[in-house]
């Protein structure tokens, strides 16, 4: 009858502690129900607000919730694109062709300055096009600040490819450099490329070898510019400004 007594209270014990066990387990785990990162309507990760700027869910070393969050495609790991880190490390020894500040919608509303390569010389302050291949034009961008340029925003970067590299786009391609020198997006203006809405408003300027000029003493055709629907900055996009993405996003930053 002891031994019987014993067992009952060693059983009892065993599930006493298993539950006290489960429940410290599910309140020390970040993706329990009552966590910020669990799936429910007041859920800041949720679909209507993926990239809310307290986004509790978002990329960091300690976060186990990274690999499901909304943000996270944003945050991956830099993109490979040699030319375009190359272009960052380099540009600012290049001709630089406008001396003051350029508000630019379709770069994220941010203030830009233009430089562009020895290839791009000939043609962008001639007139001549189209651009030869290998040549590259970089806009530095700032973040807006009481009207004026503030903290340095994305480094975008247009390249002259081959012939034949994308035939329907002028053969440009085109990357996003984040501050911090990564590369955030790279690719053509084939349709399921990441860059294909670069493409979409740089035709506009199709006159002048997809070439915007706006402000700088490049000579081109005075060009109607605006935003593409596909632009991932436009207003209905979880990146539009008020709602900032991953720090490496080309929208990041927009207040």
């Amino acid at each position: 009858m002891v031994r019987r007594t014993a067992a009952v209270l060693a059983v009892a014990g065993a599930l006493t502690v298993g539950a006290s066990s489960d429940a410290l387990a599910e309140k020390s785990n970040p993706c329990a129900a009552k966590n910020p990162c669990a799936v429910k309507p007041a859920n800041p990760c949720a679909a209507k607000n993926p990239c809310a700027a307290k986004n509790p869910c978002a990329v960091k070393p300690a976060n186990p919730c990274a690999a499901t969050n909304p943000c996270a495609a944003a945050q991956a790991a830099a993109v490979k694109d040699p030319v375009a880190t190359s272009t960052a490390r380099q540009y600012r020894s290049w001709k630089k062709v406008n001396d003051q500040p350029v508000l630019s919608a379709t770069h994220g509303n941010r203030y830009v300055f233009t430089y562009i390569n020895k290839a791009a010389e000939p043609s962008a302050l001639n007139g001549r096009f189209p651009f030869p291949a290998g040549a590259i034009l970089a806009k530095e961008s700032f973040e807006g600040q009481a009207g004026k340029p503030g903290p340095k925003g994305p480094l975008f970067v247009i390249e002259k490819r081959k012939k034949g590299y994308d035939p329907d786009h002028a053969d440009w391609h085109y990357a996003v450099v984040a501050p911090d020198g990564s590369v955030s997006m790279s690719g053509s203006g084939k349709e399921g490329s990441p860059t294909a809405f670069c493409a979409a408003c740089h035709q506009q300027a199709k006159a002048n070898d997809y070439v915007f000029g706006n402000g700088t003493t490049m000579k081109v055709k005075p060009t109607a510019m605006g935003a593409p629907a596909a632009n991932p900055c436009a207003p209905k996009n979880p990146c539009a400004p008020g709602n900032p993405c991953a720090p490496k996003n080309p929208c990041a930053g927009t207040k």
